[in-house]
């Protein structure tokens, strides 16, 4: 089977999406599309067949240097440019195989190349819980002081693991 990630659509059919949290299946199945139109960008993975069985959206963010470490913040304005990976989810069914990594690469090229137009210093994410921290943290996001759920990584650094050019 093949995977294709493509901006989410009215076609899309989202009624059968699960990945095992009610909250993300919900938001897909509830938000994502009205999201659309107030400055999120939905991207669903989708089999051969045209079924939805992942997903991630994105969004202009900004964080705070205050809320940064240090060394995290160095350099910095007060108000970082960043982008939020709001979500992330894939099928339950398909967990635990690898495809939740390949989902998440595909966000990040998304997110560099949209990155390398409008720019940014971080991709920032809010894990939902403890395994979405330890997904996070296998990847080489980093907990923001005071805030463990709050992940960053560097745009920079992450359009050179993806090799891909920065800016």
């Amino acid at each position: 089977m093949s995977y294709l990630a493509e901006p989410l659509g009215e076609h899309h059919d989202l009624a059968s999406f699960d990945c095992g949290h009610d909250g993300l299946n919900d938001w897909l199945g509830l938000h994502a599309r009205t999201a659309t139109g107030q400055g999120t960008r939905t991207y669903v993975l989708v089999d051969d067949d045209g079924g939805v069985v992942g997903y991630f959206a994105v969004a202009p963010h900004t964080i705070d240097r205050e809320h940064l470490s240090r060394s995290q913040g160095r350099g910095a304005p007060r108000q970082i440019p960043a982008v939020l990976l709001a979500k992330l989810a894939l099928e339950r069914r398909l967990q635990g195989h690898g495809l939740g990594s390949e989902l998440l690469v595909v966000a990040l090229r998304t997110i560099v190349e949209a990155a390398r137009r409008v720019g940014g210093r971080f991709v920032v994410v809010d894990a939902i819980d403890a395994a979405a921290v330890r997904f996070y943290e296998h990847h080489d996001f980093v907990a923001v002081p005071n805030n463990r759920s709050r992940l960053i990584r560097k745009l920079s650094t992450v359009a050179r693991a993806l090799d891909m050019p920065w800016p």
